[in-house]
């Protein structure tokens, strides 16, 4: 863990979460290792008896404004998709420092608005983009960084899991992924791929994709995008998804003039590729957990709150913006069936997703 874990315990701030799922648990659960003072706002007052046994001393607030005007100083956006940029915007007006766990919005609606409101407060902001602290892909930035393989000429990322497997206990049906007006698709949901593509390689400067449904699941978006991606330094990208696949995938493979990186988040490992040989490079550490991300990631958000601005941020708003901008572009894609650059995408552009193939 890269944070100073005695320093925040000491100095931890307290923090509202919006959104008491399993995400704005998981936060829950980790601010409170972390020493912060944590609060909790949900839409729906039921249960509230099960939300204290699972969270005991965490104050749960059914009213936004109370919430926002208890003594807190950082707000984590963990509810659905398409509510991300009401809260943050009022929480931004509130004076509160922000997580927003991806994708920033379902569209772009508010989105110049919040970047002025941050801007002007000097708020901090994280993007909720945790795979930007998983140990293989740090590897790989610092490889690709120092040139281990000569000129990147272009990289696959391929991500897919079967959608009704991804909450067992509940009805996939009913959940933010399966509905268009509540920021689900393929594409919203797994930008993860997106923002590490774009993180180690720059700005995209032009986008294509094919985005339709495809299989008999029972959502109004699409279960597959296949999409392109043009940076401006030049590398060229694909990026596969989908909610289709028996066992879960998450993979990437980046060629260059001297070698291929691979990796696979199921072994935890990344191989270079030459033309003579296959070699381990990198191999996740032993005790290695998943939710060691998420932890990692809040305790810069908290450092960056706290400390003495030394620490930079993982993730922040810009690429947020960024990569819903990619998202929106190959939404539109799709659905004009040519190349659009994330310039084309204004501060009142909608959400325009659509499963079938025009």
């Amino acid at each position: 863990m890269r944070c100073g874990l005695q320093f925040l315990m000491l100095n931890a701030p307290s923090v509202l979460v919006v959104g008491t799922g399993s995400v704005g648990s998981r936060h829950i659960n980790n601010l409170q290792a972390l020493g912060a003072k944590v609060s909790a706002y949900r839409y729906r007052d039921e249960l509230r008896n099960d939300f204290a046994l699972h969270h005991p001393g965490v104050m749960l607030y059914s009213d936004l404004d109370e919430a926002l005007s208890a003594d807190v100083e950082a707000v984590v956006v963990a509810n659905r998709t398409d509510q991300h940029m009401r809260v943050a915007l009022r929480a931004a007006k509130a004076d509160k420092h922000l997580f927003i766990e991806k994708p920033l919005s379902h569209d772009y609606v508010g989105c110049q608005e919040l970047f002025s409101l941050v801007e002007q407060k000097n708020l901090k902001v994280e993007m909720g983009f945790m795979l930007r602290r998983h140990p293989n892909l740090m590897w790989i930035e610092q490889a690709l960084t120092s040139g281990a393989i000569g000129k990147v000429y272009t990289a696959c990322a391929r991500v897919g899991q079967y959608l009704p497997d991804w909450r067992p206990a509940g009805d996939y049906r009913e959940t933010y992924s399966a509905i268009k007006d509540w920021g689900g698709g393929a594409v919203l949901d797994l930008t993860h791929e997106l923002d590490y593509l774009v993180w180690w390689f720059g700005q995209v400067a032009d986008v294509a994709a094919n985005a339709p449904k495809l299989s008999d699941l029972e959502i109004n978006v699409e279960d597959v995008a296949q999409i392109l991606l043009r940076f401006e330094t030049g590398v060229l990208a694909q990026v596969q998804m989908d909610y289709l696949r028996k066992r879960y995938h998450r993979s990437v493979e980046v060629v260059g003039s001297e070698g291929t990186l691979s990796w696979d988040y199921n072994t935890g490992s990344v191989h270079l590729l030459t033309r003579d040989a296959e070699t381990l490079m990198d191999q996740i550490p032993t005790g290695f957990e998943r939710n060691h991300m998420f932890l990692d990631h809040m305790c810069c958000f908290l450092e960056r709150i706290v400390g003495d601005g030394r620490v930079r941020a993982i993730s922040d708003l810009s690429d947020g913006g960024h990569v819903l901008k990619i998202a929106m572009a190959a939404h539109r894609s799709h659905q004009l069936r040519r190349f659009v650059s994330p310039i084309e995408i204004g501060t009142s552009d909608v959400a325009s997703i659509g499963p079938s193939t025009p």
